[in-house]
């Protein structure tokens, strides 16, 4: 049995919101716009969409992982069991980083996949193998052999507020696609507390079109393409290209890159523990550990600290820490929010480049 499926992670998400409302509170400075006689950046004038198109096409793919469903509870029989093999596909999009055969494509498509292949915009598939992924920036790298002759897309400049871009992509696993339209909000990781920052454009980043380029009039990559959410009106967020390619480096190394680590081992407030600890409501992370020498003691937090909030973003619980925690950049001050025998304490954390287990927040 093969289903076709869009799949994609929820994490970036997170800042979505917050960043769509931040576009209502910030206006950026006039820029010259719109598709008739508009200019871009400086004066620029917009490019012949159609010729971006057909500049950009042959270096964007589209991704298809097969994975095999687990053997659903019912079938109890052995024979049943060896007889069961479901397969489902994620479909996504990639473009070529380089002439080596490397694609750039987004992790939560090809994860714990049995098998890749990426088809080219002339048709041609290609048998691909996963060189290295990361789930916390939701990136991966795929190869593809040496003799494909790909066209790999140049990098541009950072994005800004008010540019055009272009989102490149394959919607539903279906023909290629394009999308224009304008940058409304860059964020950068230092005001996320994120291991990346995010551009926030409404160029469509349909299902599918995760980990597609998104580009400058130039058909230079600033971006790769994370999400793309329908009920949001076509709003896309991606990955500044700088900040990525530092992730994707130690990938095409074989190295996995660096995360930050807090030195502490924490659990879930129930009700019981709120009273306990004399808290308004059952939220946030019951630390119950300290890793000596770590850096969660070098800022003073002890056990039975409770963790409300973690760089201005608040914790709801040990989940959302683990998330968090591994999208900080390492040696970098933040802000704890804690509760300590029912009193509000504020302590600031450094966090470190290494540590035990990932587990470990």
């Amino acid at each position: 049995m093969s289903v076709g499926w869009i799949r994609h992670r929820t994490g970036p998400a997170l800042f979505l919101g917050w960043l769509i409302a931040a576009c209502h509170a910030e206006t950026p400075p006039p820029r010259q716009a719109g598709p008739d006689g508009v200019a871009g950046p400086a004066g620029e004038a917009l490019p012949a969409f159609d010729e971006l198109f057909a500049r950009v096409s042959p270096s964007v793919v589209n991704v298809s992982a097969a994975h095999e469903l687990p053997v659903p509870q019912a079938l109890l029989s052995r024979r049943e069991r060896d007889l069961w093999r479901a397969m489902v596909r994620s479909l996504g999009s990639g473009f070529v980083l380089d002439r080596a055969g490397h694609i750039v494509t987004c992790s939560s498509v090809v994860e714990d996949a049995e098998s890749i292949e990426v088809s080219l915009w002339n048709g041609r598939t290609l048998p691909a193998r996963l060189v290295g992924s990361d789930d916390a920036s939701d990136l991966a790298v795929l190869a593809v052999g040496g003799d494909a002759a790909l066209t790999p897309l140049v990098t541009g400049e950072a994005a800004r507020t008010g540019d055009w871009v272009a989102s490149f992509g394959y919607p539903y696993g279906m023909a290629h696609s394009i999308s224009a339209g304008m940058v409304s909000l860059v964020r950068d990781r230092e005001a996320l507390n994120s291991i990346h920052g995010l551009i926030l454009s409404d160029a469509a980043v349909n299902p599918g079109c995760n980990g597609g380029p998104l580009v400058d009039t130039h058909g230079r990559v600033v971006g790769i393409n994370l999400i793309g959410q329908e009920s949001e009106g076509g709003l896309g967020l991606a990955i500044p290209i700088q900040d990525a390619l530092e992730i994707i480096s130690p990938l095409l190394r074989g190295e996995s890159p660096r995360r930050s680590f807090l030195g502490i081992s924490v659990q879930p407030v129930s009700a019981a523990l709120a009273q306990a600890f004399e808290l308004p409501r059952a939220e946030g992370a019951l630390v119950t550990r300290v890793i000596p020498g770590g850096p969660a003691e070098r800022a003073g937090i002890l056990p039975g600290d409770v963790i409300l909030s973690l760089g201005k973003q608040p914790i709801p619980d040990p989940t959302m820490l683990q998330a968090m925690v591994r999208r900080l950049p390492a040696k970098k001050p933040v802000e704890l929010e804690i509760r300590r025998k029912g009193k509000p304490l504020r302590l600031t954390l450094t966090p470190s480049s290494a540590g035990p287990p990932a587990q470990e927040p």
